[in-house]
């Protein structure tokens, strides 16, 4: 986690709060793949993506996030950190 925030503070990523616009998007994205079980975080992530034209996302959640597309189609690409076995993440 620190070196996420040292990221961010250098300005790494991008980081955005999310308007009532992004979360009324966000809710429909989380009914629209209510089976995937994909939550209002998650959801809230791909409604800011639309929003700021980012579609390259660091997470770990692969399921979700490889099983959704932005409007139109768009599909995120994924920059995944392994895990580490040893510390158990």
């Amino acid at each position: 986690m620190d070196a996420l925030i040292r990221e961010l503070s250098r300005g790494a990523f991008t980081y955005a709060a999310p308007t009532l616009g992004i979360l009324d998007r966000a809710m429909d994205i989380d009914r629209q793949y209510a089976d995937l079980g994909l939550g209002l975080v998650d959801a809230s992530v791909v409604a800011l993506a639309e929003e700021v034209g980012v579609y390259r996302l660091a997470t770990r959640d692969v399921h979700h996030f490889s099983a959704v597309r932005a409007r139109g189609g768009q599909r995120f690409d994924l920059v995944v950190q392994p895990r580490r076995p040893d510390r158990g993440v």
